[in-house]
């Protein structure tokens, strides 16, 4: 019997990203009263920690996330959009 995959083997393997979108809206939409640079900082240091725990390499989940953006940003999305325009009109602006 083979055993389940771990979480770090289903995120390094996972090729779905339209569940994705409303969940990484709503990570930034928990934190948007925080000073701009320090919602940027905590993003990366939640994603630092969570690599570290699950035992994977969080350069690699970041160059993977960047390769997730053109799917992401697919016809008819609003949440990777509205994450766009925030981070060029709020967090660019502000700080």
């Amino acid at each position: 019997m083979n055993p389940l995959p771990s979480i770090g083997d289903r995120v390094r393997t996972d090729s779905t990203v339209a569940k994705l979108r409303e969940p990484a809206f709503l990570l930034l939409s928990r934190i948007q009263d925080e000073n701009p640079s320090d919602q940027v900082r905590a993003l990366y240091l939640v994603a630092a920690v969570i690599a570290e725990a699950i035992g994977i390499d969080g350069h690699d989940a970041l160059n993977s996330a960047q390769r997730m953006l053109s799917t992401a940003e697919g016809p008819h999305t609003v949440h990777v959009q509205a994450i766009r325009d925030y981070a060029q009109n709020e967090l660019r602006h502000v700080d």
